[in-house]
């Protein structure tokens, strides 16, 4: 089974569609029909969307399957980290906590265990600074609240908000120095 970006074509034309007409710019669209380019998943789910059609309808068999779905956020972490913290539900999680002495060492591991598995999570680049990393990090924790909401849980619970608090303190003011001294 191969993509047919003849049957691109001929769906677009039947809707008496342009090139121009599709969310995608012309030039990818073009490039597409006329074999040049291979098209990505995502460009494809465009397509399909905007000609009102499935993705295999580009395929030349009409009947493919269909793409296997994406791992659960469980399956990925449980595969990159050996646990799933993030994805078990909040009562759940908080519940985990809740079994632990409230002095153990324990429970400071396991809420060390999260954190590395929510930085694993971020998977941010190496090649970003202290203070972009932070600002990324905030930008995940806005986007998916319940992610945030379980790292701040395992953060409290094992006594490390305090010690996450003084070193973020620490990098933006290394931060804020370095940039005063690239403006001046």
């Amino acid at each position: 089974m191969a993509f047919s970006g003849e049957k691109l074509r001929q769906l677009r034309l039947q809707r008496g569609l342009s090139q121009r007409d599709l969310p995608v710019a012309h030039d990818t669209v073009s490039a597409i029909e006329s074999g040049r380019r291979s098209p990505h998943p995502s460009t494809l789910r465009k397509l399909a969307a905007a000609l009102d059609v499935e993705v295999r309808d580009f395929f030349e068999e009409a009947n493919a399957p269909k793409a296997a779905a994406p791992p659960s956020l469980a399956e990925w972490l449980e595969e990159r980290c050996g646990h799933a913290y993030l994805a078990m539900p909040k009562y759940e999680f908080e519940e985990m906590f809740d079994r632990l002495p409230e002095e153990g060492r324990e429970r400071r591991e396991l809420a060390l265990a999260v954190n590395r598995e929510y930085n694993t999570f971020c998977d941010f680049p190496k090649n970003v600074t202290a203070a972009e990393r932070i600002a990324m990090r905030k930008m995940i924790r806005d986007a998916i609240p319940e992610v945030a909401v379980k790292h701040s849980i395992a953060l409290m619970e094992g006594d490390l908000d305090r010690e996450y608090q003084e070193e973020l303190a620490r990098i933006f003011e290394t931060w804020e120095r370095a940039t005063e001294g690239a403006t001046a």
